[in-house]
This record gives C-alpha cells, sequence and structure tokens, in this order.
C-alpha cells in the first residue's frame, strides 16, 4: 500500500515537473515528511517555477524549483560572486543553481530574523525551496502590481520602512525589488524573490540598491505618491 502511495505520488511529481534531479529531490524531501503532495504549478519562468504543495497537516505550502536547463547562470553569478557566504560553489550549473537556491533560503531567514514580512523558510534540497505559502483572505496573495491600493501613500510608507530595516538590520539589498516581487496582505507589503539579494558588503550593493529605490519610485510615482530617489535612498542609509 505504501509503495503504491508513493508510486501515485511519483507519476503527479512527473506529470508537473519533468527533470530527473527535480523529480528525485521531491521524492526525497515527501520520503523526509518535508512535503506530502505535490499539486500545480502557478508561475512558470525561465528560472524557477513555483508550485503549490500541502504539508502533512493539509496546509499548503509553496514549492519554488528553480530550473538548472534554462536558468541565466552568467546572470546569477554577479549576485553570488562577492558574497563571502558562498565562496566555493564549483562551476557546473547543477552547483551554481543549488547555491542560489541556498542562497534565497538564508536571505528570506536572515529577513525574517529582524522581524520582516517575508515567506518563511521549511526546508531546501538541491534546487526545491520549500515556503509557507502569503495568504490574503484565504487565497495566495496578490502581486502589488496587481493589486488597487485603499491608500498607496500608507502602502509606500511601509515598503520604504521595509526597505530601511533590510538594509540596517539584516544587512541586505533586495537587490530586484519592484511591484511584482512585493505581495499585498490585509493591504500590508511582503517582500518576496530574494535569491538575487546580496548582502552590505557586497561590491555591487550601491548600485542594486539604486536600483531598487529607482524601481519603487517610479511605481510609486505612477499611483500618485509624492516621492524621489534622492530622499528615499537617503533614508535607507542614514545611520
Amino acid at each position: 500500500m505504501a509503495e503504491q502511495k508513493r508510486a501515485d505520488k511519483d507519476r503527479k511529481i512527473r506529470s508537473y515537473i519533468y527533470d530527473k534531479l527535480t523529480i528525485d529531490t521531491l521524492g526525497k524531501m515527501i520520503d523526509k515528511k518535508c512535503i506530502n503532495e505535490v499539486m500545480g504549478i502557478i508561475k512558470s519562468g525561465k528560472e524557477s517555477k513555483i508550485v503549490l504543495g500541502k504539508d502533512l497537516n493539509g496546509n499548503t505550502v509553496i514549492i519554488k524549483i528553480y530550473m538548472i536547463a534554462t536558468s541565466s547562470f552568467t546572470n546569477m553569478m554577479q549576485y553570488i560572486q562577492g558574497d563571502n557566504r558562498f565562496v566555493k560553489i564549483g562551476k557546473t550549473k547543477r552547483k551554481i543553481v543549488e547555491t542560489w537556491c541556498q542562497k534565497e533560503m538564508r536571505n528570506l531567514e536572515k529577513a525574517h530574523s529582524v522581524g520582516l514580512s517575508v515567506p518563511k523558510t521549511r526546508c531546501v534540497r538541491n534546487n526545491v525551496l520549500i515556503m509557507d505559502m502569503i495568504e490574503d483572505g484565504g487565497q495566495i496573495a496578490n502581486q502589488l502590481s496587481k493589486t488597487i491600493l485603499e491608500d498607496p501613500t500608507v502602502f509606500f510608507n511601509e515598503v520604504k520602512e521595509m526597505m530601511r530595516i533590510l538594509f540596517k538590520d539584516a544587512d541586505l539589498v533586495h537587490a530586484d525589488l519592484s511591484q511584482y516581487n512585493i505581495l499585498v496582505r490585509d493591504e500590508k507589503p511582503v517582500f518576496i524573490d530574494m535569491g538575487q539579494s546580496v548582502l552590505k558588503n557586497h561590491p555591487q550593493v550601491k548600485t542594486f540598491l539604486k536600483r531598487d529605490v529607482k524601481n519603487i519610485v517610479k511605481y510609486f510615482n505612477s499611483l500618485g505618491v509624492e516621492t524621489n530617489e534622492t530622499d528615499l535612498y537617503e533614508f535607507i542609509i542614514a545611520d
């Protein structure tokens, strides 16, 4: 009976994910009781797939799968090189993607440890990261880009404060922050997609922070919020 149940789960996994490493990894995560069930893909991109799953208690979780065959390794390396947490990572595609997956987990944990609203990680293995699902009203929370805010200025101030706490307390810069990497839960922001996030001592940290600032200012200006890049940047780095 147990073997049949496992075989059924393996077939379900294969119907969504065709990479052998990922199939094996998910199977081992099931064996280790990190997850109980793999459901359906909700987002599929060049570098990753977002899949819904269930834990042993029936709670919905997010399974983030980094794709080895199609990820942009040159792009990934600019965020990994210079990070003293990841010095000996190897040069194969697989090792780079696995390092990226570990990097996202550690960045999320670092942000979570200073009280920021980010997905809570559960476990990681190879190219697969399991996280809590961010819910809003019993549904998967929407991206900021797909949300009509009641008060854009209040929401901007929340984002602004989170960017400062991330920089000052977690020693991190998101490095890809925009309306597409912020979810809205109860009219408050949740930062997601932090694989590329870098430590404050990264050689390109100023470039990445200025890019984040530019993206956020441009978006909230479009919503009628009065802000500018200089003021936001200075607010984030101020002692």
